[in-house]
């Protein structure tokens, strides 16, 4: 016969995580943001002061989602809210400091700018702002002279004027997703006040008065930028020690001069221009020592015919990324790379049969096929006649090819078995080609 239950018993039994060690507390409530971490303070007596002591502050508000912090009088302003967090918690480091807010009120800048300063005062390593106001937000100047900051994420409706003298020596990963400083010359003296950076992103979604940008910095290892601004924007690098570029951008107008060994470029993102040496020839010409290239070329409209490619002789690895209908591209790639000796194709759009319909076998086998290429890997391939017909033609002719795994994108064992039999019972200019597939 079923007992009835001690209501206060199985609270006790329930309740585990209430007698975890603190350290263990303070790391789970650091992942809450920081309306909810103070909100625990209503669990019990252990609970009530825990949330003071937290090294992380998360604040995020909507006025869009009428977002106002509720109390026992009834309703708290999110500054208030704010305000009486910073003033009541213990005066630890802070470690981290996030704010995203969405307001119309521009008077609040005031209490975001004291906001910062009061994470600054407290040793912040880790500043993430997201801002959208109808006047863009101007940044304290303390916060270029703070020796504590790491990492440093700005978005929104946030100017980043510099002054004159930056000196930010733990900056290691810089984001910005803002507007940026308002003439070439303030950003120059940003970065140069950065010494040790690894990683630096941008992201430009609305215009600004920037029409150029100089990175000129010997330590950036990492570089991101991607811009959907459809107007003229020159990018000039000067980074020695850059080891990976992604680049994204809709302007065709850029201009890239450095020493870098792995870049990512998007195709559908260029406008042609008028003469031959389209956008992405020239950003190629500019990277004579690039080692891993990918190459993505996935929207509906197509390069003109007239595409052309600098010699990438130092290239050892290509990914291309494709839709139906771009693989004439491919065999100018190819010709470039004439030392290429790891090759990925990757078919995007796989709705259909047809994607390679437009494929042609090229007039002449390019160089790399028949001296170096030794790995192809293949995805979303499946065996279509086109398929067979496409990969007949590398394994014909890649004579020192050594592996060519496939990933067909597909969860049913017997049909993937099926398909690499089909390539198998392929003809192959290596004796020492394996077939294999590969695991998504």
């Amino acid at each position: 016969m079923a007992t009835e239950s001690n209501p206060k018993r199985y609270a006790e039994e329930v309740d585990r995580i209430s007698n975890l060690p603190e350290c263990l507390l303070y790391d789970i409530l650091s992942l809450l943001p920081t309306k909810q971490a103070v909100a625990t303070s209503a669990l019990s007596k252990r609970w009530k002061l825990l949330w003071t002591k937290l090294t992380v502050l998360d604040f995020q508000h909507s006025v869009t989602r009428n977002q106002d912090i509720g109390n026992n009088n009834g309703r708290m302003t999110f500054t208030h809210f704010v305000c009486n967090v910073l003033l009541l918690r213990k005066p630890l480091t802070v470690k981290k400091f996030r704010l995203a807010l969405d307001s119309f009120d521009d008077s609040i800048h005031f209490h975001v700018s004291s906001w910062i300063c009061y994470a600054l005062d407290h040793g912040v390593e880790e500043l993430e702002l997201l801002l959208l106001f109808r006047k863009p937000f101007e940044l304290p100047r303390r916060l270029f002279g703070c020796e504590s900051l790491k990492i440093v994420t700005l978005y929104g409706d946030i100017v980043l004027n510099c002054p004159s003298s930056v000196h930010l020596p733990s900056l290691k990963d810089l984001r910005l997703g803002s507007k940026l400083c308002s003439n070439e010359d303030s950003f120059r003296s940003f970065l140069t006040g950065i010494p040790n950076l690894i990683t630096f992103f941008i992201g430009r979604v609305r215009r600004d008065d920037v029409t150029a940008i100089n990175i000129c910095h010997p330590g950036l290892l990492f570089f991101c930028i991607q811009n959907k601004v459809p107007f003229p924007f020159k990018i000039e690098i000067d980074a020695p020690s850059l080891k990976c570029l992604s680049f994204f951008d809709g302007s065709g107008q850029d201009s890239l001069t450095t020493n870098i060994v792995k870049a990512t470029f998007d195709l559908s993102e260029h406008k042609q221009q008028a003469d031959e040496h389209d956008s992405c020839g020239h950003l190629l010409t500019e990277l004579p020592s690039i080692q891993s290239l990918l190459v993505r070329h996935t929207k509906v409209q197509s390069l003109r015919f007239g595409f052309s490619l600098p010699m990438l002789n130092i290239l050892r690895s290509l990914q291309f990324d494709v839709k139906c209908c771009k693989w004439h591209i491919l065999p100018r790639l190819l010709e470039s790379a004439t030392n290429l000796e790891k090759l990925i194709l990757h078919k995007v759009d796989t709705d259909g049969p047809h994607e390679l319909c437009c494929w042609t076998e090229p007039p002449h086998v390019p160089k790399c096929l028949e001296s170096c290429l030794r790995i192809i890997s293949l995805v979303k391939f499946k065996s279509w006649e086109h398929d067979l017909e496409f990969v007949q033609f590398f394994l014909n002719n890649a004579k020192v090819l050594e592996k060519m795994g496939i990933l067909t994108g597909l969860l049913d064992l017997a049909e993937n078995s099926r398909i690499l039999k089909k390539f198998s019972e392929l003809p192959r200019g290596s004796s020492k080609c394996e077939l294999f597939l590969l695991n998504g």
